[in-house]
């Protein structure tokens, strides 16, 4: 059967199947179950089941690839009895919505209570002496009164009392730790200890509590009191009846905590056996035993990676080999898994199922967490002009993306060199360190604008001085285009030569005049600095041609007319001489 979805109500917590909604729901109160009996397939099950009759509830993967989601609880013969709940592709709301009912069951388990109330009428002191010498009184209607409904209990022994000696030899910590308790002065805090955090009072970083140790979840942040201090352990009290516990080894040697001191602390998980809250200092991991029983879901651990594989690296927990899969080695992509065999890594547990042997750990939430807390410190700290030094996150053809340690910002290809940049590969390298200076700012977007440039000398600075109008300068052509030619006259500061300064005469194209590479002289007309932009001319050194007379544009050039034919004309209205007049053909037949 399909399972199409997993509810989350404020009364219950709902997993429907394809055709049959609500096919099984749990009381968030109660722990109740309630299944539908078409899960069955044919098969009698229960209509209810309490929480006390659960075994487990698991996603297991099945031969398609997909999850499928059993539950195991006993039966009324007193059997294990397996049922499935549906096939999904959704893996992890499927193991949210598992980890949601074992939290809803976990909570109805009641604790002792220190102050319980008690019913008055049953409250009653029961005297434990009677004096059997005391007269009996006498009712009002002189009969002697009842006699009480309970007997007293013996008198208890007369036995020595063994009374301490009085010069007992006590630790000298723990002497001074009572004096101090006694006169009401308990030892002032001093310095945390390296590694562990100070509340601050400015700051929320203590999470909201619950009203009870065994509904913490891992990951929860505490304040903690150093209530004892042991050869291997750390005694704090973290606001609840059961105390926190963590290693000693996680403070530096030699600089063991005092006392009374405070700091922050991190839940690990609760031990219900030993009724002790499992802690660590913030960055801090603990050292994994080589049992299942002691590794939880949330736990931070060292790993060693041992060798790559097709999805990931098999790394070692101890004496347990467990699979950190690829997409949670680092915050992105991370292409060379080999680089990653040899090293020491501080992971979190995701996932434990001793009866497969499979546990699965992720180094990616420990990044993010860091990348959280290295977030909020800078935004506290960046402003506008400040220098960072950052690696280069991507390169795009338009800018590339530098991580700054707690954010990410855009340097724009333009920001990158006072000289011309194709492309910022020609720059940048990805991973590489960069100096850059942060130019602008958007802290409701979250965004970061950068440059590079602004670090090295300014060419354009002065360059007025260096180029004023009328100098002959030479120069390299860089680059030409249909408007005219661009020449570097230095390093960063290039000048115009527009096409109508090319020669006295008109230029089709820019490349009849000059090429790319070419060295040439032009003159100076004119320097905007502000605007960076520097005209130039290369027919200002050019001698003007002049200008040819009328007589030399007609046809003859200035030369006189000479007639070359020598017979007399035809046509005309004299009738001596010459052709006859014009419309008379006959005439012309002479």
């Amino acid at each position: 059967m399909q399972i199409t979805g997993f509810r989350s109500e404020s009364q219950e917590l709902v997993l429907d199947l394809d055709q049959l909604p609500s096919a099984a729901a749990v009381n968030r109160e109660s722990g109740q179950w309630a299944l539908r009996g078409e899960l069955g397939n044919g098969a009698p099950i229960p209509a209810t089941l309490s929480a006390e009759k659960m075994i487990e509830l698991e996603t297991v993967t099945a031969e398609d690839g997909r999850a499928e989601v059993k539950l195991a609880f006993h039966g009324e013969d007193g059997s294990t009895v397996t049922l499935s709940l549906g096939l999904t592709d959704q893996v992890e709301a499927a193991r949210a919505w598992i980890e949601e009912v074992k939290n809803a069951i976990a909570k109805r388990e009641r604790r002792p209570r220190l102050n319980p109330t008690v019913d008055l009428g049953q409250a009653v002191a029961v005297p434990s002496i009677i004096e059997s010498s005391a007269p009996a009184a006498v009712s009002a209607d002189g009969s002697a009164p009842a006699a009480p409904a309970f007997d007293a209990p013996p008198p208890p022994p007369a036995a020595p009392v063994e009374i301490p000696y009085e010069k007992l030899a006590i630790d000298a910590d723990l002497e001074q730790e009572l004096e101090a308790a006694m006169a009401g002065q308990m030892t002032a805090p001093t310095a945390p200890p390296a590694g562990a955090q100070t509340p601050n009072p400015h700051q929320t970083t203590v999470s909201e509590l619950p009203e009870s140790e065994d509904q913490l979840e891992s990951g929860t942040k505490l304040k903690a009191k150093v209530q004892s201090v042991t050869a291997e352990d750390v005694f704090c009290e973290v606001g609840f009846r059961s105390p926190g516990v963590l290693p000693g080894r996680q403070f530096p040697q030699g600089k063991q905590p005092r006392i009374g001191e405070e700091f922050l602390v991190v839940v690990e998980k609760y031990d219900p056996e030993n009724s002790v809250i499992l802690v660590n200092l913030p960055k801090a991991t603990r050292r994994a035993k080589g049992n299942w029983e002691e590794l939880t879901v949330g736990q931070v651990v060292d790993c060693m990676v041992t060798k790559t594989n097709k999805g990931g690296l098999e790394v070692n927990i101890g004496p347990l080999r467990a699979f950190l899969p690829a997409s949670q080695v680092d915050l992105g992509f991370a292409p060379a898994l080999d680089t990653y065999v040899g090293k020491k890594l501080t992971v979190q547990i995701t996932e434990v199922n001793p009866a497969k042997r499979n546990l699965v750990v992720s180094r990616r939430i420990i990044l993010i967490e860091e990348r959280k807390e290295l977030a909020v410190n800078f935004w506290q700290q960046v402003e506008v002009g400040q220098q960072y030094t950052g690696t280069v996150k991507t390169i795009k053809d338009y800018g590339a993306f530098i991580d700054l340690g707690g954010a990410d910002g855009f340097l724009h290809i333009g920001e990158m060199s006072w000289t011309r940049v194709k492309h910022p590969s020609e720059v940048l390298q990805e991973g590489a360190s960069v100096d850059v200076v942060v130019l602008s700012l958007d802290r409701d977007k979250q965004k970061i604008g950068l440059g590079m440039r602004q670090l090295a000398t300014n060419p354009w600075a002065g360059v007025e001085d260096r180029y004023p109008t009328g100098k002959n300068v030479t120069g390299k052509v860089t680059r030409v285009s249909d408007f005219g030619a661009f020449v570097e006259l230095e390093t960063g500061v290039e000048g115009l030569i527009h096409i109508s300064e090319l020669d006295h005469q008109r230029v089709r194209k820019v490349t009849d005049v000059v090429n790319v590479g070419q060295e040439i002289e032009m003159q100076v007309l004119e320097v905007l600095s502000d605007r960076q932009r520097i005209s130039l001319s290369l027919k200002a050194l050019k001698q003007k041609p002049e200008k040819p007379k009328d007589e030399d544009l007609s046809p003859s050039k200035g030369e006189q007319y000479e007639r070359k034919r020598k017979e007399p004309l035809r046509g005309g209205t004299s009738k001596d001489g010459g052709g006859g007049l014009f419309g008379n053909p006959g005439d012309f037949r002479k």
